[in-house]
């Protein structure tokens, strides 16, 4: 979109048209006929474009006299189903001691368990289970490093019981989490870095599968990152063409994700590759 006004008309128009959410928050578009404004990606049916006007900001909307959707609440930084999708991400995330079932974050989103599955896959880009099951093993290795016994850190991570909790833990770590808390003690770990859009990632697996998804900004912090979680085990550097298709298969971010904070996005960005991977 530049200055020319044709020119951004109808690249508004087209983003309307296409209910194209990367578009929200740059401008909104009113109905003559109803006297409603909207933001592009609005459920609504569209007006006809000669009779739709392009404001840049909801006030400016507001201001010649037009009120705002209800269904899409344009003057909001959230959609509806943004917010719903939020409030699933921090609810999770602040109970993972908890079983967190789908009726659960139904209640929590506002959405139908099965609106919210489907909606929860479509922005985060995998489902609220895996979510769960990605930031569990996360929790229960940094309560492990922390010192925390076995069971303690099972129960504090809501896993419940020592055989819910290696169900999970067998494809997820790569070795027992005893092994681990041995710091992987005699273990040959294969690891390789892939660039990012947020930044370098590692991967590392031994012959029993996926032990560890690191995110960082350089990629000499995240090898010593990997040598003190693992500091008794045979780290080596190998090539990985899964690896690296994993990580490219979650590159693409729903716009909600860019509106979030960056650790929070690194932390969806991790469990998306440990869930293609492990």
């Amino acid at each position: 979109m530049t200055g020319d006004t044709t020119e951004i008309s109808n690249a508004a128009w087209d983003a309307v048209v296409k209910k194209d959410r990367h578009y929200d928050g740059k401008f909104v578009y009113a109905a003559i006929t109803t006297g409603i404004y909207c933001r592009p990606s609005c459920p609504a049916r569209n007006p006809q474009r000669r009779n739709a006007l392009i404001f840049l900001t909801a006030a400016e909307a507001e201001r010649q006299g037009y009120v705002a959707c209800l269904r899409c609440h344009p003057g909001s930084p959230l959609t509806p189903a943004e917010k719903s999708i939020k409030a699933a991400l921090d609810f999770i995330e602040a109970h993972l001691d908890q079983t967190l079932t789908l009726n659960t974050l139904s209640q929590v989103s506002g959405l139908s368990p099965h609106h919210l599955r489907e909606t929860f896959k479509q922005i985060v880009g995998l489902s609220p289970k895996a979510f769960c099951d990605a930031r569990r093993i996360a929790r229960f290795k940094q309560f492990l490093r922390a010192g925390r016994s076995i069971s303690n850190a099972c129960y504090e991570v809501g896993y419940g019981s020592s055989r819910a909790l290696y169900e999970r833990t067998s494809k997820g770590m790569g070795m027992t989490p005893a092994a681990y808390k041995r710091g992987g003690n005699r273990v040959r770990i294969r690891y390789t870095i892939t660039q990012s859009a947020l930044g370098p990632i590692l991967t590392a697996n031994t012959e029993h599968g996926l032990c560890a998804v690191l995110l960082g900004e350089d990629e000499d912090l995240l090898l010593r990152e990997l040598k003190e979680e693992f500091p008794k085990a045979d780290l080596r550097n190998e090539s990985s063409p899964e690896s690296r298709a994993a990580v490219q298969s979650c590159q693409a971010e729903d716009p909600l994700l860019l509106k979030l904070p960056k650790s929070l996005r690194g932390r969806i960005f991790q469990a998306k590759v440990w869930s293609i991977l492990k």
